[in-house]
């Protein structure tokens, strides 16, 4: 069963205006696992960033400060209230791992750093986003070593989204729910093992299927997602032994104007309602 169509506002319609905005907002080869690995950073990797969205580095510099606005501004207005029932300390290092809803210019990850650096700047607590566009459950096992050279102190993780995705006239899914469960229980033993951080899971949005097919981006790749497939990966993460926070079930009956027209991702608004659902959740007692 598909999630309810949340109604298109001209904001979220406008966010998807500009094609050369939208790949620099998604695509950020920086953070690819072979580039660091090589020991090429962000900086040296801008160049091949603004040839795959079709401008030059100044038009990317350009992209990149309005984000950067655009977050702070978004940051600003999620209550303050969370920021002293946090159980973050003072030098943590909070790792996102997730894929485009994580990899997003305007993600919750950056406007959870917005916030912290708002409400808590003394601590210098950090985040690292290692969000990566398509990325699925098991790309991130193959990235463990990448996760564990950040020296996190908390892994927060949205993954699920790409496990779902369908391929071809035959929907192929990326991948089995059997096999989604099993690469969740071995991140999470991973990232105990590999790190001494705390692990939390946040369940992945929904998605609204008619707009995933009708989305013409994704239609010449042949790719579309089916919301039971993603209710059936939330129910999956939320057996993750440690702190949950549904966001799945939080966003099914949001109001307008959190998704952006392709029906998978988030708005800027959707953004910083997943921050707040996090933050809400993480100031809480843990139960």
């Amino acid at each position: 069963m598909s999630a309810s169509p949340p109604l298109r506002t001209s904001a979220a319609l406008e966010e998807f205006a500009d094609p050369p905005r939208v790949v620099a907002r998604f695509v950020h080869p920086g953070r690819q696992p072979f580039v660091q690995r090589a020991g090429v950073d962000a900086r040296a990797a801008a160049p091949f960033a603004a040839l795959l969205a079709g401008i030059d580095e100044p038009a990317l510099a350009a992209y990149e400060a309005g984000f950067a606005a655009d977050i702070d501004r978004s940051a600003a207005l999620i209550d303050p209230v969370h920021a002293s029932r946090l159980p973050f300390v003072a030098g943590d290092r909070i790792l996102a791992l997730g894929d485009s809803i994580t990899d997003d210019s305007l993600s919750w990850a950056f406007q959870l750093q917005a916030y912290l650096a708002r409400h808590r700047a003394a601590d210098g607590i950090h985040v690292i986003n290692a969000g990566i566009t398509g990325n699925t459950t098991q790309e991130a096992l193959a990235r463990i070593d990448r996760i564990a050279a950040e020296r996190p102190t908390w892994v927060i993780q949205m993954l699920g989204t790409n496990d779902a995705r369908r391929h071809g006239r035959i929907g192929a899914r990326m991948q089995s729910l059997e096999e989604t469960r099993r690469n969740l229980r071995l991140l999470a033993e991973l990232i105990a093992t590999e790190t001494d951080a705390e692990h939390v899971c946040l369940t992945p949005p929904p998605v609204v299927e008619a707009d995933a097919d009708a989305w013409a981006p994704f239609r010449d790749e042949r790719i579309t997602w089916r919301e039971a497939d993603v209710a059936e990966i939330a129910d999956a993460v939320r057996a993750h032994p440690g702190r949950v926070v549904d966001v799945h079930a939080r966003l099914r009956d949001a109001p307008a104007g959190w998704l952006l027209p392709d029906g998978v991702h988030p708005t800027l608004v959707g953004q910083r309602r997943i921050a707040d659902i996090v933050l809400d959740a993480l100031s809480a007692p843990p139960h």
